[in-house]
């Protein structure tokens, strides 16, 4: 297919990638957004970028297990805003119902032909980019503070493995010598060497942009408030500064990309799961890679000048004010695990929460928008935005140009809920 213009809604780590992708591939690419690039999820994320070791997502019987104890324990990894719960209940039992085994095992198969190639992508995408410095290639640890919780989550790595997925589990001394910083508040690890993560998620994500926009892509700061359709296909978007017109368009405008969908008439059981995230500058530490913390529900990734971590799963109203307390309790249950911040006082620190876009089954949607022509969805990639950014570009292109991407994309349709 020859150049074509297209018009990308949504300046995050997702809609840079697949503008920068499709502008690559030689197509006239402008990318949208109320804000700067990465301003959103994409600022305050973990920076893991995984591959097949999150297959298994987060909806299944261990989980239903835990969350009447979790709804009671305002210090939980998951909470629910109970004065909100009335316009998440559609949300809610549509994800109870993704609680059983079966359904989580169908996820995670479907999944696994999404984030079989998260980090080539990225290889690829980045490649002679001032942007690939950004970039470490060491792979992750998953952190259990007992071994009761370490075997509780055998059956959810065995089964990442059974989907292709590499990993050696380590023994407190094994997992000393590879990151002497962890303290012995951690009994066992799983290493997932396939893993990168990123030393700075909003500086990854606006090189990336800055690569489109000197390959002769445009950027442009606007808000959508309505999508004008004529003849089945979207023609303009209406923005606060002006109409644009538009030949093709993706949607990736994150945790508002159901509204811009509803605009379109298309109705997307999307939701706002909302993570936060402490950062401490100033701190020097001996941590060379991510961490992942499943007992605590965040990770830990060292940074150019200190440390972040984040997490928490808080269900809301997209407009709620966060709630802090949530990030200082990430501090609270994470200090114990480096011994750069065991002991010794409570450090200078910054806070902020992100809205991360969720559908019931953790699934994305990477779409033709239904019932439209030259539409696409490309959204709702929860806590994976960053690991799947890359690869999701690379599937939009396929869509965009006519090819079959390689794998069944019937899981990740727009109107499957």
């Amino acid at each position: 297919m020859s150049g074509c213009q297209v018009t990308v809604v949504g300046a995050g780590i997702v809609g840079a990638c697949i503008g920068l992708s499709l502008q690559k591939a030689g197509h006239d690419v402008v990318l949208v957004d109320r804000d700067e690039p990465g301003s959103g999820c994409s600022f305050g994320n973990s920076g893991a970028i995984l591959s097949l070791s999150a297959s298994t997502q987060l909806p299944g019987p261990r989980l239903l297990a835990q969350i009447p104890k979790m709804l009671l324990d305002r210090d939980a990894p998951l909470v629910v805003r109970w004065r909100h719960l009335p316009g998440l209940t559609r949300w809610f039992l549509a994800f109870l119902m993704e609680c059983r085994q079966v359904r989580q095992e169908e996820t995670a198969r479907a999944m696994a032909t999404l984030l079989a190639d998260t980090t080539g992508a990225y290889d690829r995408l980045l490649d002679g980019s001032p942007a690939d410095a950004l970039i470490r290639r060491n792979g992750a640890l998953g952190l259990s503070r007992t071994e009761a919780w370490f075997e509780g989550d055998r059956w959810r790595r065995d089964f990442n493995v059974s989907l292709g997925n590499r990993m050696q589990e380590l023994n407190r001394e094994k997992l000393h010598r590879l990151e002497p910083s962890i303290t012995s508040s951690v009994a066992r690890a799983a290493y997932y060497p396939d893993a990168y993560s990123t030393l700075d998620p909003v500086g990854l994500t606006r090189q990336i942009a800055d690569d489109m926009v000197a390959g002769g892509g445009r950027l442009v700061r606007a808000e959508v408030t309505d999508v004008r359709i004529e003849n089945g296909r979207p023609a303009a978007l209406l923005t606060n500064q002006g109409e644009m017109k538009v030949d093709r368009l993706v949607v990736a405008a994150g945790a508002y990309s159901h509204r811009v969908a509803a605009r379109m008439g298309i109705r997307v059981l999307l939701n706002t799961e909302r993570g936060y995230h402490v950062d401490i500058d100033d701190l020097p530490n001996g941590l060379s890679r991510v961490l992942l913390h499943g007992e605590h529900a965040l990770a830990i990734n060292p940074r150019e000048n200190g440390l972040r971590m984040a997490g928490n799963v808080e269900f809301s109203s997209l407009e709620a004010a966060p709630d802090y307390r949530r990030a200082q309790i990430l501090w609270r249950k994470g200090r114990e695990v480096l011994r750069e911040t065991a002991t010794g006082d409570m450090p200078e620190m910054n806070f902020w929460m992100g809205r991360r876009p969720t559908l019931p089954d953790y699934r994305p949607v990477i779409d033709r928008a239904p019932g439209l022509e030259n539409c696409w969805f490309a959204f709702g990639h929860q806590h994976l935005g960053m690991s799947l950014a890359a690869r999701t570009g690379e599937v939009v292109l396929d869509l965009l140009e006519g090819r079959d991407p390689g794998f069944d994309l019937r899981p990740f349709r727009a109107d499957r809920f």
